[in-house]
């Protein structure tokens, strides 16, 4: 997904390039979030806990550097409710379900309007027993 914005002064982003008034930045949310240089040399991997800290507690990032949301005074104001949701999901379907991945040994993406896993993403779900 590609977005931008366009700038009301003259100004310097963080890696030093210049910005003048009325210019239009665009980035590419897609390809930031693989970006080596910013997530480190395992960008590409699919790696939960780099969001928690030592004691496994949740660790905040900066909004510029995981930009789904955006940041600033233009930060998703629905943001905080679907990482909550996100949350409560989650510990549910792990409190009944287990999962494991089926028929893929590499998993790729079709980049589109929104990102497709090619092949689509098989998992099998077995019920928990109860406790």
């Amino acid at each position: 997904m590609q977005d931008g914005r366009c700038s009301e002064a003259d100004d310097i982003l963080p890696d030093g390039t210049r910005v003048k008034k009325g210019d239009l930045v665009n980035y590419l949310a897609y390809s930031m979030g693989r970006m080596s240089y910013i997530w480190g040399d395992d960008a590409q991997d699919f790696r939960p806990e780099r969001w928690l800290n030592d004691d496994g507690a949740f660790q905040p990032q900066s909004p510029f550097k995981f930009v789904a949301f955006h940041g600033g005074p233009r930060i998703c104001l629905g943001r905080d409710f679907a990482y909550r949701q996100m949350k409560i999901i989650a510990v549910a379907l792990l409190r009944y379900f287990r999962f494991q991945l089926g028929g893929h040994d590499n998993v790729t993406y079709k980049t589109m309007f929104t990102l497709h896993i090619h092949g689509g993403l098989y998992l099998c779900a077995t019920p928990r027993p109860a406790p």
